[in-house]
């Protein structure tokens, strides 16, 4: 039986802050170089990432590392350069790595996910067989961070934002349909066509949609982890939230069943506080739409104040609620922008 082979796939835009460490990570890695291939897939970066690229292939191939390779992305956006790697794979890879240009890991990364892939694989027995891919832990951002910065990392683990999906914390190996960062079997990847190039977010959730909806199975394990740099700008903030509801809607239209009641809350508190203030419904000597207003205000403050205490970090009894209203705004904004605009959304995809 051939060795397993793993390529990474690492589509770059304007990363010349991180792709550095990014490709670093990759280099040191435990796993055979000579098993190990990194595609490097540009959009046409003018930051300096590209020379910084061609800079560490060179400094790899000196030292015995994986082979870099720079490949070119007219279009830009992350599905398209993943299938462009998908379609230049040696015939002897079997395994696909997604990463991006701002996302370092340790040195055991691939090894610990291969024998974390083997070791499911057997206790799985045939069912093994079906497993398309197992996500990893995403940790905090391991470099220093500013106020903002700290607030956006606390806010994206919370369970009000983000903090069931993709940045959610969890111990052990389980099966789920969101895994982040995953290592991928290759025949999988070809059974489905890789990624839908129509989604610029959430195309690794439409992907894995695709492969469960076909029986493939899908998992997340801590047997490793990886850092990521998020944004650290209010800005950077506000773009996230609308780009990810836009997003969320054109993915929802086309898959329903994903479809969270979680996240048309901000929408149906409006519309609750709306119909309350029309009606002129009185409670106990109050007008009732101040209810869903109070509720509201009371669990972002006390979220506030749980990620202060967890975290040893005051200004987040203020930081937390405020970086939630905005992105619930945001992301509901985005919603509605979903259903009736084909444009595409701003292009936030570094880290600022």
């Amino acid at each position: 039986m051939a060795e397993p082979y793993v390529v990474t796939v690492v589509p770059t835009f304007q990363e010349a802050d991180h792709i550095e460490r990014c490709l670093l990570s990759l280099m040191a890695q435990t796993w055979p170089p000579e098993q190990h291939l990194i595609h490097v897939v540009d959009g046409g970066s003018d930051d300096g990432t590209r020379e910084i690229i061609a800079e560490l292939a060179k400094k790899s191939a000196v030292e015995g590392g994986p082979e870099i390779l720079l490949l070119d992305n007219p279009n830009r956006f992350v599905a398209e350069a993943r299938n462009l790697s998908l379609e230049q794979l040696p015939d002897e890879v079997t395994h696909v790595l997604e990463m991006i240009g701002h996302v370092w890991v340790p040195p055991k990364h691939i090894e610990s996910r291969m024998n974390e892939f083997d070791d499911l694989e057997d206790e799985l027995g045939d069912d093994g067989k079906k497993i398309a891919g197992i996500g990893t832990l995403v940790k905090e951002s391991d470099q220093p961070l500013k106020m903002i910065g700290r607030w956006v990392e606390a806010t994206l683990q919370n369970p009000l934002a983000s903090g069931r999906g993709q940045f959610a914390q969890f111990t052990g190996c389980q099966r789920t349909t969101i895994p982040p960062f995953t290592l991928y079997r290759r025949t999988a990847l070809d059974a489905v066509g890789g990624w839908n190039p129509e989604f610029i977010t959430t195309q690794d959730s439409e992907l894995n949609m695709r492969l469960d909806g076909q029986g493939w199975s899908l998992w997340r394990s801590d047997a490793s982890y990886c850092h990521m740099a998020k944004r650290t700008s209010v800005i950077g903030w506000l773009r996230f939230g609308h780009r990810y509801g836009f997003w969320r809607t054109k993915h929802i239209r086309k898959t329903p069943q994903r479809a969270s009641i979680l996240e048309f809350l901000p929408w149906i508190g409006l519309l609750t506080t709306l119909a309350l203030c029309w009606s002129g419904y009185i409670v106990t000597g109050y007008p009732a739409w101040q209810i869903p207003i109070a509720a509201y205000s009371v669990v972002l403050l006390l979220h506030g104040l749980l990620e202060s205490f967890t975290r040893s970090q005051p200004s987040l009894i203020v930081g937390v609620p405020i970086m939630l209203v905005l992105l619930h705004t945001t992301f509901s904004i985005g919603l509605l922008d979903g259903l009736f605009r084909r444009g595409r959304a701003a292009k936030d995809r570094v880290a600022k």
